[in-house]
């Protein structure tokens, strides 16, 4: 089957899902997050497929969610907070999807993960990245949380978790991997290779053995409370979209565009990259 933002493939018992909008930083569109989870459900038809590789087109993994403004939707396009609480809880529910998805799903993390792009390799089983991969949430310093968080705080901690929120600065793969946030991180050139022959290696157990595996060890952090925590996010991030901050961000972005909107958000953290990243 064909799509218009992912590719999809099959090689022996492994299937790859690569993000394929490189001229946006593999930006997570309405169009690439239905591409994805139609990819996904095909792959999870039948027994033939064991284990799900998502990587990306391009020079970044995912650079968040796509921001641009539409045309024409001026402050008329704005949702009442209770509008938008509730689209947060659909995407909270369809990401929490991904986290219950039959076969274990290794995310291949290059260039930028921000953002959206965290909160996809977060309901991820498994992450593997390039050393000078790029992790964190600038976005946080004017447009909101991501709503799951990326499940930063049952796999890097409050302190951690708090210290990029609290920021919004970005850390290398290298840290990503001494924080627990990335199962290891690997030299640019070497990670296609390692992920390849590392999913080859998971498929090679049953489909039937890899499924409790996973559910089991989801099963203790869902427990403790990681649904209730993610579904959460909807109640968090749709107050942060109603602060000075955020309302600010949006005015630029709609009367001067993205780029504008970016540099405001960015410059007074000497980042120099504001303009590079949602």
């Amino acid at each position: 089957m064909d799509y218009e933002t992912v590719l999809c493939e099959t090689d022996g018992a492994v299937g790859t899902i690569t993000l394929n909008r490189p001229e946006k930083l593999n930006a997570m569109s309405p169009q690439l997050r239905d591409d994805l989870e139609a990819a996904l459900r095909a792959l999870d038809q039948g027994e033939d497929v064991r284990v799900v590789v998502i990587k990306a087109a391009g020079r970044a993994f995912c650079a968040g969610y796509d921001i641009t403004p539409r045309p024409g939707a001026g402050n008329g396009g704005r949702r009442s907070i209770a509008q938008d609480r509730d689209g947060l809880r659909r995407s909270i529910e369809r990401w929490l999807w991904m986290w219950n998805y039959r076969k274990p799903i290794i995310a291949q993390v290059h260039g930028y993960c921000l953002a959206g792009g965290g909160e996809l390799a977060g309901m991820c089983d498994l992450i593997f990245c390039a050393e000078d991969a790029r992790f964190g949430h600038p976005a946080g310093r004017a447009l909101g949380i991501p709503p799951t968080l990326g499940l930063w705080p049952v796999k890097i901690g409050m302190l951690k978790s708090k210290e990029l929120l609290f920021t919004g600065d970005t850390i290398d793969g290298k840290e990503a991997e001494r924080i627990g946030m990335v199962n290891k991180a690997l030299p640019a050139a070497e990670l296609d290779g390692f992920v390849r022959d590392f999913a080859r290696r998971v498929s090679m157990v049953s489909l039937d053995a890899l499924t409790v595996h996973k559910h089991v060890v989801n099963r203790w952090f869902e427990i403790m409370g990681l649904r209730t925590g993610a579904a959460e996010g909807a109640e968090f991030d749709a107050i942060y979209h109603e602060t000075p901050a955020a309302l600010e961000f949006s005015r630029i972005a709609r009367e001067q565009g993205l780029k504008a909107a970016l540099e405001w958000r960015d410059n007074p953290f000497g980042d120099g990259r504001g303009a590079a990243r949602p």
